[in-house]
């Protein structure tokens, strides 16, 4: 009897567990992230409610920019895409989450190399503000303006108009050639013009061998940024040898530049071991930050050209228009393809029609389109309202993105945004040309936005001008240009690697 009572109490305490697991389970992996979680108020998908692991699928398979965007058109300018995840789709908001500098999310932690940290990956504050200080002159404008800095660039200039010259008529893969261009352009500028390795003074070997190790070691994007834990289990060797091939390279001309008297020029490298503030650089650390420079100044660069070219190459009625304003500019002639001489870039800076095709290039094609993760402080968040979602309390702790896909895509802002169409921005409508710029985020914003834009602006406007002035360019006729489509992921590049265009004087000699 006595038993069968202990196996009946025991049965009722196994029975009586095992509904409170499964009702705390319903409770706190079903109930409260959908009803009771302070971010329940959040229109999104319950599965992103429920799971991270949904967000990080659609990154995986390269269709969160995308994804995240078709959330705002259906649910409205605020989304939640994770159980403690919003993604902010108005520029309203900038100043709440970047110029107020909220702190950056282990996402960018990852992007360290040689062992070491650089301002980019700098989470901390005050470290992330004493380092940018370093460099932040160096890439300011007026340093970018000045003659040592111009004569570099227009020598990189020459370079591309030789290697234009010499391929008249063919197809060239621009993605490349721009990638060339633009790292040529970073070294020159952090390891001086006599101590870099120009790439496009041999484009189809050295720099097509070097492109390609800096796009193969950067591929895994998602293992690096999203679960680095797992990066040692799922990323082929072969990643890890083209990142030890591209930081040799890159240790080269370091040690290169490092060793050699100044000349009276500064260097990034010179810049920034010379700081007054010795302890924040060490050699290590120095390089670790030319090395992320480099990286991410040629990608994007290259990245924007090969969009630009494409949408001149694609519409003949825009490159004419570009032609005519560059005709105008130069006392109503054109190059010869022989002259290599760089433009002056203080003089085609300001070009009206330039400077459109540049803003609509940097708006439909932002180099950088997904995610800017920061964390809400203890403070938190109120969001303000909408139409679509009421005012909302976001609590600290709570990850919250902004990605320029979405921002440069709002119908209200952008009309028929997925039109490349320069001329929205040569509107007499001065409201909402401010309205645009202001939703504009290619370059970031805050304390923590690109600090290589002036360079890049530079580089952009200039290529585009001393082409144009020498050529005009079509596409080609056997290639299929929806392989070259942006790729969805947070630094983007060309799907297939591969833009190709064909230059064709229009100068007669």
């Amino acid at each position: 009897m006595l038993l069968d009572l202990l196996k009946l109490y025991h049965d009722e305490v196994v029975t009586c567990s095992l509904v409170l697991f499964i009702s705390y389970s319903i409770y706190s992996f079903f109930l409260y992230p959908l009803f009771f979680h302070p971010l329940s108020k959040i229109p999104g998908p319950s599965i992103c409610a429920l799971t991270k692991y949904w967000i990080l699928y659609q990154s995986w398979s390269e269709n969160r920019n995308r994804y995240v965007d078709a959330l705002h058109l259906k649910y409205g300018p605020i989304v939640r895409i994770g159980p403690s995840e919003v993604d902010i789709s108005d520029a309203d908001y900038l100043k709440d989450i970047y110029v107020n500098n909220f702190d950056k999310s282990s996402f960018y932690a990852q992007f360290g190399n040689y062992g070491s940290l650089n301002t980019f990956s700098t989470i901390d504050k005050l470290t992330h503000k004493n380092s940018r200080k370093v460099s932040a002159k160096f890439y300011s404008k007026s340093n970018v303006m000045s003659d040592p800095i111009q004569s570099k660039i227009r020598t990189v200039m020459s370079s591309l108009l030789k290697v234009l010259d010499e391929n008249q008529d063919k197809e060239l893969n621009v993605f490349y050639l721009w990638s060339m261009l633009a790292m040529d352009g970073v070294n020159s500028f952090s390891f001086g013009a006599k101590h870099y390795i120009p790439l496009l003074a041999d484009p189809f070997n050295l720099g097509k061998t070097i492109i390609d190790n800096f796009l193969h070691q950067s591929s895994s994007w998602f293992w690096t940024t999203q679960l680095p834990q797992f990066y040692k289990y799922v990323v082929p060797k072969t990643v890890g040898q083209s990142g030890k091939i591209v930081q040799d390279w890159i240790e080269e001309q370091f040690e290169e530049s490092l060793n050699a008297p100044l000349d009276g020029v500064d260097t990034l490298v010179s810049t920034i071991l010379k700081s007054s503030k010795p302890n924040m650089f060490d050699k290590l650390r120095a390089k670790s930050e030319a090395f992320d420079h480099i990286a991410a100044g040629h990608n994007t660069t290259a990245t924007t050209l090969s969009y630009l070219y494409y949408e001149l190459a694609k519409d003949p009625s825009k490159q004419l228009k570009l032609i005519n304003e560059l005709k105008k500019f130069n006392s109503g002639e054109l190059l010869s393809t022989k002259n290599f001489n760089s433009l002056d870039f203080s003089q085609i800076e300001d070009l009206p029609y330039l400077s459109a095709l540049a803003n609509e290039t940097f708006r439909k094609y932002a180099a950088i389109p997904g995610q800017e993760p920061r964390i809400v402080p203890p403070s938190g968040l109120q969001w303000r309202g909408s139409k679509q979602t009421p005012s909302a309390y976001i609590p600290g702790g709570t990850t919250v993105t902004m990605q320029p896909w979405s921002l440069h895509r709002i119908p209200e802002v952008f009309p028929d945004p997925e039109t490349f169409n320069p001329d929205r921005w040569l509107i007499d409508d001065e409201e909402h040309l401010k309205i645009m710029h202001k939703h504009m985020f290619q370059f970031g914003a805050g304390s923590r936005m690109c600090m290589g834009m002036h360079l890049a602006i530079c580089e952009i406007k200039l290529s585009v001008a001393n082409v144009f002035s020498r050529y005009e360019v079509s596409l080609s006729d056997t290639y299929d240009y929806n392989e070259c489509s942006m790729k969805d992921i947070y630094t983007t590049i060309p799907g297939s690697r591969n833009v190709p265009i064909v230059f064709k004087s229009i100068n007669l000699d």
